[in-house]
Order: C-alpha cells, then structure tokens, then sequence
C-alpha cells in the first residue's frame, strides 16, 4: 500500500472514532494549552525574523487540513498569499467553506503545483511525522525546497518523540538536516507532551505551565530550515 493511501485509510478511521473528535476539538483544554503555547513560540520566531512576514510574503501550508494556521496569517498578510495543500479531499472542502479568502487546494505533497521559487515560506505542522515512507518523507521536503525563493524558509512544527501513536515516526534533528541540506537550521524544543497535557489541562493549567518549562517533558521541535 502506498503510505498516501494508508494516510487516507487512517484518517477515515480516525473520523468514526469518537476519541479523536474529543482529543482534537478546539474546546479541549489541553488543545487549547497546546496551541497558546506553540502560537507564543512561533511569534518570537517570526519576531527573530521578520523579513519571512514581509508585507508582500507568499505563504504556503503543505498539509494544510481546513487551513486554520494559514488563517491565522490573515492579520499580517493578505490572503490573495496564503496558499495551502492537502491530501484529504474533504478538509480542503471545509477549509474553502471556513476561509473563503485562501488558496487551498488537494493535492499530493510529492508534486506540488507550484512554480520555483514561488513562496517566501513554506510551513509544516505535524504533516512529516504521519508520514512513514522515507522516500515520500524526501520527495515531500524536497518539493518545500524547491518552490522557495532563496532565504526563504522551511517553518517547521513536529514530534520528534510520539509512543503513542503507531501510525507516526517522529523526526529528529539529525533527520531534519537530512531532508533539508545544505540549509541554516533554528531549532527550539517545545509543547509539553500532548498525552501528558490532555491529562493534566482539565485538572490543572497552572501545572501545565509549571511543567512546560521542563525541556526534558517537551515533544515537539519548532524549527526555521532557511535555504541557502
């Protein structure tokens, strides 16, 4: 089976499975911990580097879903920008329903329809690690390479340790230089552990907080890949 048919036979499930409904809701507490929390780190990272922002910036979200992180670009750019791609038909469906300003279309990552050097940055969250395929994992990253301008850059969000979930790998550093070479790399380790948070957030916030400042209970890597 070919790993994006198995993406799209495991997101099927996913969808009768009511567990997922509740873990994922943007009411859920630790969701909502989560996405503070990571939407905080990606302000000083495009504060560090502004020029990725810049007025005119083309933006392009490679696993989009329904768009929302592209959405939430709107403040800053004009939509007529913001691009997005996904494999799942019916979240590019929801997300033309919801943001009736962006670019989104369906499509596979390995063979984006875009010119060369078409975006000033290309974000991912959380698209590589469902991907088990090293050679899609390559062709994937390399297509993000290709239509940046140079000194554009890879925004990058994604578990590096994930135990608890068989149909994800996580990606490491040593990986991420692998799939971007020849590149600069900012890296920053953050998001307290999601299984931890879903326990902890309806319980208690504050020790969300208190625990999220320990490196060592952080899982994902926050990164800046920007192409020489």
């Amino acid at each position: 089976m070919k790993d994006q048919d198995r993406l799209r036979a495991e997101y099927a499930r996913r969808a009768q499975d009511p567990r997922y409904a509740e873990w994922y809701a943007r009411t859920n507490a630790a969701n909502r911990f989560i996405e503070a929390d990571r939407d905080t780190a990606l302000k000083r990272a495009f504060d560090e580097f502004p020029q990725l922002l810049a007025p005119t910036a083309r933006v392009l979200d490679v696993g989009c879903g329904a768009g929302g992180e592209l959405a939430k670009l709107q403040q800053r750019l004009d939509a007529r920008n913001l691009f997005g791609v996904d494999l799942l038909w019916e979240r590019v469906c929801r997300g033309k329903e919801q943001y009736p300003l962006l670019n989104l279309f369906w499509g596979d990552a390995s063979h984006l329809p875009f010119r060369d050097g078409a975006f000033d940055l290309a974000m991912q969250f959380t698209m590589f690690s469902s991907i088990l395929d090293d050679a899609l994992r390559r062709r994937i990253a390399s297509e993000m390479l290709r239509v940046l301008k140079p000194r554009g850059a890879v925004l990058w969000y994604d578990y590096f340790f994930n135990p608890t979930n068989a149909q994800t790998r996580g990606i490491g550093k040593r990986e991420l230089r692998a799939l971007f070479p020849k590149c600069s790399y900012h890296v920053w380790r953050v998001t307290l552990a999601p299984p931890l948070a879903r326990w902890l957030a309806p319980r208690s916030l504050k020790m969300c907080e208190w625990l999220n400042r320990i490196p060592f209970l952080r899982s994902h890597y926050l990164a800046l890949v920007i192409k020489d």
